[in-house]
């Protein structure tokens, strides 16, 4: 064989494998496994509310991670870990809860991404439906599989395929998220309303949009006229959101977008005094949020009305600790009742445990011997607490 032909070969070789590598490359880059779906993925377009939540980064915060860290029950049957085996929150990155615009009333959905064990959720469900006296039924829906209880019918269900995400909903709506989780239906990321009032708040670890449809609107200024206030500039709002920034200090910024500059800096104008009058409001001082509401900033630009302030963490934690304890997400420790103590006329000691005193000592209290020493009945239900004016420690 010439050298000349020999070199050409061995180029022709190189070529080939040089060729064949880099084609070898390229399907391996585009067969690199996709990345994990999003929660917002299984949103149906349409919504009226969306909210989101970034559980790592709340999960870091000190003001957030006390409710993320505690132990989650099932209301009659005890602690979530001891039920399942496994805590299914644990390992969740996002959460994504929408109120759909249509629909039945009390029609919502949730949708949740992450590491998800789907096998084991479904488990975990059909023993709390069978717990309660249920009937789980197990079925394909797409390329999820769900699990409702046959004997409530309409009471909700909860979907989930390999690798996320998990939906939580209810009949129509919950097929819906499948739809959109699937790609055979568009998602709400696919639609510009939402988007255009997720941009103006900004990222932040918690987040809720709002965008009402024309129907909704509509109905708005009629129930503005019927109560006298039809030219109230309330009636140009097309949406809304608030979000909530986590790092050294917690940043919340809130945005309401109008159909037209002037009536966007007439309700800004409204909402600063509805502010400085809710400031100075006694029960608003009381459980410390009226300094916070006096430091929020609102301020229209253009067709865009901004609220923002901004907390120390420390001062985070006390006002979201304080209102989850109004609203009954936790609840306060019971105070102890003091002992009494014995008896002087000869008779039986109270049984250390007995609690709190008879039911006469608390109906009748002047009849009580004054030489009992039992404190008076609001001592032994109510601790006096001595507060100040905008809810700090004494």
């Amino acid at each position: 064989m010439q050298t000349r032909t020999r070199d050409g070969l061995v180029l022709l070789l190189a070529g080939v494998l040089l060729g064949g590598g880099l084609a070898w490359l390229l399907g391996r880059r585009q067969e690199a496994p996709p990345t994990a779906p999003r929660a917002l993925d299984a949103v149906p377009a349409g919504a009226l509310l969306v909210a989101t939540l970034d559980l790592p980064a709340l999960r870091a915060s000190p003001a957030f991670a006390p409710f993320l860290r505690e132990e989650r029950e099932i209301p009659g049957l005890g602690k979530v870990r001891d039920v399942c085996g496994f805590d299914p929150l644990a390992a969740l990155t996002e959460v994504a809860v929408a109120i759909p615009a249509a629909g039945e009333s009390g029609d919502f959905g949730l949708a949740a991404s992450g590491a998800v064990q789907d096998e084991a959720l479904l488990a975990c469900a059909s023993k709390v439906i069978k717990a309660r006296g249920g009937q789980p039924v197990v079925s394909t829906i797409g390329s999820f599989r769900a699990v409702r209880d046959s004997s409530a019918e309409g009471h909700g269900e909860i979907a989930v395929r390999p690798g996320g995400p998990i939906l939580l909903g209810g009949g129509a709506y919950l097929r819906a998220m499948i739809d959109a989780a699937d790609g055979r239906a568009p998602a709400v990321g696919a639609t510009d309303a939402h988007d255009e009032i997720a941009r103006e708040v900004g990222e932040g670890a918690a987040r809720v949009t709002v965008v009402l449809t024309p129907e909704q609107r509509a109905e708005l200024g009629r129930e503005l006229a019927a109560s006298g206030a039809g030219r109230s500039p309330a009636a140009s709002i097309r949406s809304g959101g608030v979000g909530v920034a986590l790092g050294p200090e917690i940043a919340v910024h809130g945005v309401v977008l109008c159909d037209a500059e002037a009536p966007c800096a007439a309700l800004g104008t409204e909402l600063r005094a509805a502010r400085d009058a809710r400031a100075e409001d006694f029960a608003t001082r009381l459980i410390g949020f009226g300094a916070v509401l006096g430091r929020v900033a609102i301020a229209a630009e253009g067709k865009a009305l901004h609220a923002r302030v901004k907390l120390s963490a420390e001062e985070a934690g006390v006002l979201v600790d304080r209102l989850a304890s109004l609203r009954g997400l936790r609840q306060p420790a019971q105070p102890t009742a003091p002992a009494l103590p014995p008896a002087r006329d000869g008779g039986d000691a109270p049984r250390a445990d007995a609690g709190a005193p008879p039911p006469d000592a608390v109906v009748a209290p002047r009849q009580r011997r004054e030489d009992a020493g039992a404190p008076p009945p609001d001592a032994a239900t109510a601790p006096t607490q001595r507060v100040t004016p905008d809810g700090g420690a004494p």
